[in-house]
């Protein structure tokens, strides 16, 4: 079988593939978003019925740590896709990066292979308006637990008091912005429920909207944080 005939059979596959349902909530960012389960759901059966096997490879380069999505054909053709892996956390105010805990790498990598499978297949996503296009018969995932009142309350009150005032016009603006992401960072990623997340968002939601109202390059990376956090504690 041709190189062209492997490039056919990848566009009937994508003309059968639906797009991706966005369901799981990202209350950080009050929005929703389609999670790696969802995603595979979406392009498995048609590029498995077009004669394509799915396969995701960790590995490293002179770049840094890349999770590989390949697509391969039953020609030998193969289509790839290399997203490589923020493994580090900043730390603005000792200006030193720290690693990544096992836990936390692993849910770095489900969302480099999410992104890896959207932009190797072309999936698109879309909100959920009640039909779903992922494949029959998929069991739900159970509804998370409602958290402890008392749990709340405390960390709602740690919050507070542990919260950053916004920048002023008196100080070095650029440094107190980046502190800012970094100490929002820092919350987040104490977070053990998704609930505080959102309890955090919610309290915290004057000084996300400045930022990224006067930073969105900082704003845009706290919620690329943020959806990895949120799926790290799903996960």
């Amino acid at each position: 079988m041709s190189n062209t005939e492997a490039v056919a059979a990848f566009i009937k596959a994508q003309s059968e593939m639906g797009k991706a349902v966005k369901k799981t909530d990202n209350p950080y960012h009050e929005s929703k978003y389609a999670d790696l389960e969802t995603v595979l759901d979406a392009v498995t059966k048609p590029f498995n019925d077009n004669g394509f096997a799915l396969m995701q490879l960790g590995g490293a380069d002179e770049t840094g740590k890349f999770v590989l999505t390949k697509l391969i054909h039953t020609s030998g053709t193969s289509f790839e896709s290399k997203v490589y892996l923020i493994d580090q956390i900043p730390d603005k105010k000792n200006k030193t990066c720290w690693p990544l805990d096992m836990q936390q790498m692993g849910s770095a990598i489900t969302y480099a292979k999410r992104f890896g499978v959207q932009a190797l297949t072309g999936l698109a996503t879309e909100d959920d308006d009640g039909n779903s296009t992922m494949r029959e018969n998929v069991v739900p995932k159970p509804e998370p637990k409602q958290p402890d009142p008392e749990a709340e309350h405390d960390a709602a009150v740690r919050a507070e008091a542990n919260a950053l005032p916004l920048p002023n016009d008196n100080t070095n603006s650029a440094d107190k912005w980046q502190e800012l992401c970094a100490e929002l960072k820092q919350k987040i990623q104490h977070c053990s429920a998704t609930w505080q997340i959102k309890d955090l968002a919610q309290k915290r939601s004057n000084d996300i909207a400045a930022l990224n109202e006067n930073r969105p390059d900082l704003g845009a990376d706290l919620k690329a944080y943020s959806e990895v956090r949120w799926e790290q504690i799903n996960g």
